[in-house]
């Protein structure tokens, strides 16, 4: 058995989410020899961001990762896993193939960012061997048996920047050492973000998510209902407002003090 193919493996493994629990049944497979062998993850049950469901009733999801060995030497190549997806309100699976590049791609956790139909941000390799950063999501409207779910993408000239909007957007907390950049990470994970906004000119505590296909953020209170977008406040209409305030407040504390000048006279 090649141990720094096993070793290199499970550090993949690792580095993709799907810590070390498989890694027994890995050195036990490649030990065999076979061609080509794969490993069943247990179903795992995903946190539930607003605390619907009892613990035992929420999001399972499971993996089926594929292995291959070479045809020139006793090295083997993690090549692709199956997710499998069951929601919590659905008696429903949803299964996807995502395939690995020299031991990159689609994390776990990402996969099940996808399944539950948000958005992921990957550097990817194209066809044409070139680089490029995509944002990805998984079309529900459109499946084969061969591809599964067809996976729409979203480029820089398509026109959407997580920064910027991020910016537009009256989030609390912004100014805070390391705040903006560890959200930015959290939304091209796909994550749902737990933070404090800015709605209708009142603080409000909810959960926010990328949504590069309509170049906004989508925004939820805390029990995941929808929030109106243009309920969330702008930052630079909150700080004009804000600003127009203190002015009326400054010119009117102002008057009140010559009014009472006037009286003394």
């Amino acid at each position: 058995m090649n141990e720094n193919n096993l070793e290199y493996l499970q550090n993949t493994l690792k580095y993709l989410g799907f810590g070390d629990s498989l890694n027994a049944s890995l050195k036990e497979s490649i030990t065999h020899g076979p061609q080509g062998f794969n490993l069943q993850s247990p179903a795992m049950e995903m946190s539930d961001p607003a605390k619907r469901y009892e613990q035992g009733f929420g999001d399972k999801i499971s993996y089926l990762l594929s292995f291959s060995k070479s045809k020139e030497s006793d090295m083997y190549f993690f090549n692709s896993y199956q997710a499998t997806l069951k929601k919590a309100n659905t008696p429903d699976l949803i299964s996807q193939t995502f395939y690995i590049n020299k031991g990159k791609g689609v994390t776990a956790k990402e996969s099940y960012n996808l399944l539950s139909g948000r958005a992921v941000n990957k550097d990817v390799v194209l066809k044409s061997g070139e680089k490029a950063n995509l944002w990805l999501k998984l079309d529900f409207t459109e499946h084969t048996p061969e591809k599964g779910y067809a996976v729409n993408s979203y480029g820089e000239n398509y026109g959407f920047s997580l920064k910027e909007t991020v910016d537009k957007y009256n989030i609390l907390n912004m100014e805070k050492a390391g705040f903006r950049d560890q959200l930015l990470k959290s939304l091209e994970r796909g994550n749902l973000h737990e933070v404090s906004f800015m709605k209708n000119g009142k603080e409000t505590t909810g959960f926010v998510t990328a949504n590069p296909q309509f170049k906004t953020l989508d925004f939820y209170m805390l029990d995941m209902s929808q929030v109106y977008s243009k309920a969330v406040d702008l930052r630079e209409a909150f700080a004009k407002a804000t600003q127009s305030n203190e002015i009326k407040e400054a010119v009117v504390e102002e008057a009140s003090v010559e009014a009472k000048k006037g009286r003394g006279r």
